[in-house]
């Protein structure tokens, strides 16, 4: 069981308010330390105090919504998240569920066991924690600008010289992964914020990635028979579904905390290889090719969203607000609805040409 730390700043007449605040949630151990402002150790004016809670990796968003609301209504009141690397000693692995058994003897053995089974839906990071990971990713700054630029360079390179070890390496930058989460993750939760700045950060990078394919074609002129620019200029079957898996296994390593190295380079096998060769093809002349993969890279770019929206929506990933969660179920249904519509009609393009 992973554990996290929560800190939490609040005036020091308000401690004791935490542990009533807490007392539904399961908590492994708390702590209260005092501490002044720099206003003098003479002073009490402006004193507070640091809650620490150790809690299990499936308690934090429960946790961390419920102190929101309370927190927001104190100045200067704040809660930070710290991951626990390491724990000394070992703890033993004893069933919690048992010794609450043994605590309250009047309760059902298919209570716990319905605890446990909650517990393991939440066996995943916070949404607070997906959002802070997302929102990294998710606008348009210089650094993300020279990533897709570099990552684009990098396999007009490989495209034009054939050379698949090139192409990976374009595609271990995978610039594209992260604004496509959130654009997923701001679809499930209607965060029409984080909407925005991912559909620039989209965009821009798409924009990029093309013109930097187009700038390379019209003083390289790469051939269209070249394999790996020729297996880009047609889309199939094969290429939805890998498109789909892409973006299902990049919103499954966000929800569980995984390592995204890995999982951004399968999304970005089916991301900017298209949109370079597009580019490349534009550049050359040969707009009919261009336009191929203009339609292979829309497909993936489809098929990532509207995994990804299905991979947080079955993960359970909503707002805390029940007005909120009404917003979120509009704005899920509606994103599904516009990306499997457009992947309709492109596959079915695809189908009749």
């Amino acid at each position: 069981m992973s554990l996290k730390l929560i800190e939490i700043i609040i005036p020091k007449g308000r401690t004791r308010d935490i542990p009533e605040l807490l007392h539904e949630f399961d908590i492994e151990q708390m702590w209260v330390s005092t501490h002044l402002s720099s206003s003098g150790p003479d002073s009490q004016e402006g004193a507070t105090a640091r809650v620490s809670l150790l809690v299990s990796s499936g308690m934090v968003e429960p946790i961390l919504d419920a102190l929101d609301g309370y927190l927001k209504g104190l100045p200067g009141a704040r809660a930070f998240l710290v991951p626990v690397e390491a724990e000394i000693p070992k703890r033993e692995k004893a069933g919690r569920g048992h010794e609450k058994a043994e605590e309250e003897p009047g309760r059902e053995e298919e209570d716990l066991e319905e605890e446990e089974g909650e517990s393991e839906e939440r066996a995943r990071i916070s949404r607070q924690e997906l959002l802070a990971t997302v929102s990294e990713g998710s606008s348009v700054t210089v650094n993300y600008l020279l990533m897709v630029l570099l990552s684009a360079i990098i396999a007009a390179l490989g495209l034009i010289r054939n050379d698949m070890a090139i192409i990976i390496g374009a595609m271990v930058l995978a610039p594209l992964l992260l604004p496509n989460m959130a654009l997923g993750l701001a679809s499930t939760l209607g965060d029409t914020e984080l909407m925005l700045r991912a559909v620039r950060s989209v965009g821009s990078g798409i924009g990029l990635a093309i013109a930097v394919g187009v700038v390379i074609g019209v003083f390289v002129r790469p051939s269209p028979e070249i394999p790996s620019i020729l297996s880009r200029t047609s889309a199939s079957v094969s290429d939805v579904v890998l498109a789909l898996a892409s973006g299902g296994a990049g919103a499954l390593a966000l929800v569980s905390g995984g390592h995204l190295s890995l999982i951004g380079v399968m999304v970005a096998v089916a991301l900017m290889p298209p949109l370079v060769t597009s580019g490349l093809m534009l550049g050359a002349g040969l707009a009919a090719k261009g336009l191929a993969a203009m339609e292979l890279a829309l497909i993936n770019i489809i098929c990532i969203n509207l995994a990804a929206v299905a991979t947080f929506r079955l993960h359970g990933i909503r707002p805390a607000s029940w007005w909120e969660s009404e917003r979120a179920d509009r704005a899920t249904r509606v994103a599904l609805i516009i990306w499997g519509v457009l992947l309709a009609v492109l596959v079915l393009l695809l189908v009749t040409s």
